[in-house]
């Protein structure tokens, strides 16, 4: 049996309908564009579109749920609307409403929170008590003074605070550092390999012919196994 939500509803919610202009979500919606296209060049009629909104529709379980759980939603930002308008009325006095109720409330509403990134300062939403960050680009450049600064690393400090020209070659020790990652990467990845396919089917830990080889496959007998495990036995 699937999951029965009316029993999870409140009862004076039960009492309300869904309104019958309460619109219809459509799944498989890759297909549904492209029938749509076809629609407008006069490929398809608009009896194949309908037919197909009507067979890849959701359920009415489904949009009775959905529509309950916006109505749900709508219901809490307006009771949210309402608290902060009463907060920032009187704060002393909703704060001691809410204690004595034995509710908490968002410390947010009174305090700044930092800054993800950028200049833009922080901005608090009036009805909801919400934060965001205004817009406001950095200071920008010519391409061609863009690229004279990365020659000198004067671009990006952010990623770059030693300043280091952003053309220039890597030196032997980067790249005797990067070739490093990239072996370690390379081995971190063949050995999750290994142990998801089981070694190829050769074994993982336990060796079936007294070996236990780890080496890539396609090779055959022209190269060396980079890992062969040779186990003794009495």
């Amino acid at each position: 049996m699937g999951f029965d939500f009316r029993k999870h509803v409140p009862k004076q919610f039960k009492k309300i309908r869904v309104p019958e202009d309460y619109n219809w979500e459509i799944h498989n919606l890759n297909a549904y564009e492209e029938l749509k296209q076809e629609v407008a060049l006069g490929k398809k009629t608009l009896a194949d579109l309908q037919e197909f909104e009507h067979k890849y529709r959701e359920s009415a379980e489904q949009r009775e749920w959905r529509w309950r759980r916006e109505h749900v939603l709508q219901e809490l930002e307006q009771d949210n609307m309402k608290n902060f308008r009463e907060f920032k009325d009187n704060p002393k006095g909703f704060i001691k409403k809410m204690l004595d109720m034995g509710r908490g409330i968002s410390r947010w509403w009174w305090k700044v929170p930092n800054k993800s990134v950028g200049k833009g300062k922080m901005v608090q939403n009036q009805l909801t008590g919400a934060w965001h960050q205004e817009y406001k680009p950095n200071k920008s450049m010519k391409m061609k003074d863009w690229l004279n600064a990365a020659e000198r690393g004067n671009v990006m400090l952010h990623m770059n605070p030693k300043k280091i020209p952003l053309n220039r070659e890597p030196t032997e020790i980067e790249k005797g550092i990067s070739n490093e990652a990239k072996k370690e990467r390379g081995r971190k990845v063949w050995d999750w390999v290994l142990k998801e396919t089981n070694n190829f089917g050769r074994g993982w830990k336990d060796p079936k012919y007294g070996t236990l080889d780890k080496s890539r496959p396609g090779k055959g007998g022209r190269s060396r196994g980079r890992e062969r495990i040779v186990v003794k036995t009495k």
